[in-house]
């Protein structure tokens, strides 16, 4: 199979969202499509990923040691097919009623300096959502909101958007959702978004090798979005060991 995104490599080094982290004794194929992933990574000069394996109730295998034991498995085959990236294993929090006792009881998967993945249900602003961003902020974990182009209530707030900002709060676009994966009014938000400065942090926000080659075609293909991109001050190299997020791509 050829490379998706021969055409126009996009040399990233630091890949802070994704969901390729394959179960232990889960189908090959499963596998193997998580390995070609990360070739595709590779082949965009990236030397890290992060994967982010959800957290929340109606997910209870998720659990910290399973997480890290997938993980250590994943490693190992990356290292087996030869594959010059790095892999790193964070989790995305969904915001539920077990949140609050994970916090208290667990030490979370976090990004270097406690950066810590926070996903928000999509339609309805949690009652609890001030007191989440509090704990986690008095515990020293930095929350980062994913991909807030996708919930309703929060993509128009500007008011909500700068009281969670003023909380300490980062903002993370995923790519998936500006390519049209979730449809036109997520991408007119993402784009919103975007200009008014919004993000922080970039990912893609794949599950699948399909969702790489829609980034590839959407938005890597098209002057308008990279033009977008490129004036938007991203800080994913606080992640990176080398060049920020996409720096390479941005100078070409």
């Amino acid at each position: 199979m050829s490379n998706p995104f021969s055409r126009n490599k996009l040399n990233i080094d630091t890949e802070v969202h994704c969901h390729i982290l394959p179960t232990i004794g889960c189908d090959p194929e499963f596998t193997n499509q998580a390995l070609e992933v990360i070739k595709y990574f590779q082949n965009y000069d990236v030397n890290t990923v992060y994967v982010t394996p959800h957290v929340r109730l109606t997910r209870p295998s998720n659990t910290h040691q399973s997480i890290l034991e997938r993980a250590d498995v994943f490693k190992k085959q990356i290292v087996e097919n030869k594959i010059k990236v790095t892999l790193e294993v964070v989790a995305e929090y969904y915001l539920d009623e077990g949140l609050s006792d994970l916090i208290d009881n667990e030490k979370l998967l976090t990004y270097p300096e406690s950066h810590v993945l926070i996903e928000l249900p999509l339609r309805n602003k949690p009652d609890n959502l001030d007191d989440i961003i509090k704990k986690l902020c008095a515990k020293g974990y930095k929350p980062i909101i994913a991909h807030p182009e996708l919930h309703h209530y929060l993509r128009y707030d500007w008011k909500m958007i700068a009281d969670l900002k003023g909380q300490g709060c980062l903002f993370q676009l995923n790519l998936i959702d500006m390519a049209g994966y979730f449809g036109e009014d997520v991408v007119v938000a993402a784009e919103n978004l975007l200009r008014a400065k919004t993000y922080d942090l970039m990912g893609t926000g794949a599950h699948s090798r399909e969702q790489l080659r829609l980034i590839d075609e959407q938005i890597l293909q098209n002057k308008d979005y990279i033009t977008l991109l490129r004036n938007e001050n991203f800080k994913n190299k606080m992640f990176s060991k080398e060049e920020s997020f996409m720096s390479k791509f941005w100078k070409k």
